[in-house]
């Protein structure tokens, strides 16, 4: 039987978690234009989707990148094996006409 929390203690441990997630891979992919995450809960799996621009390198050489990533976020936050999607997309542009800064940014600084 699944604990019961009150709705203001589930939205503070989900921005805490965002958060913590956010952090982590601010400073691990930050060469790689790491410009924001989206966390998607469904009942069977937690789907955490990263913003970069350079996909290419989020993933690393055959999917390794990832799968350490994928692994080290099951065990510092406690998810069942398995439970974990992480999924890197491209990020160029958040609106038509306005550009990530910091996307820009890094596409100015690590050409």
């Amino acid at each position: 039987m699944a604990v019961q929390i009150s709705k203001k203690r589930k939205f503070v441990s989900d921005g805490i978690f965002k958060a913590e997630l956010n952090e982590f891979l601010t400073r691990e992919l930050a060469e790689d234009g790491y410009s924001g995450v989206e966390v998607r809960v469904t009942p069977t799996r937690t789907e955490i989707i990263i913003l970069a621009t350079r996909t290419q390198n989020v993933l690393g050489e055959k999917g390794r990148r990832i799968r350490e990533l994928t692994a080290v976020v099951q065990k510092r936050f406690g998810f069942p094996e398995g439970s974990v999607e992480i999924v890197a997309c491209l990020r160029k542009k958040v609106t038509r006409r306005t550009w990530s800064c910091l996307s820009e940014l890094h596409r100015c600084h690590f050409p």
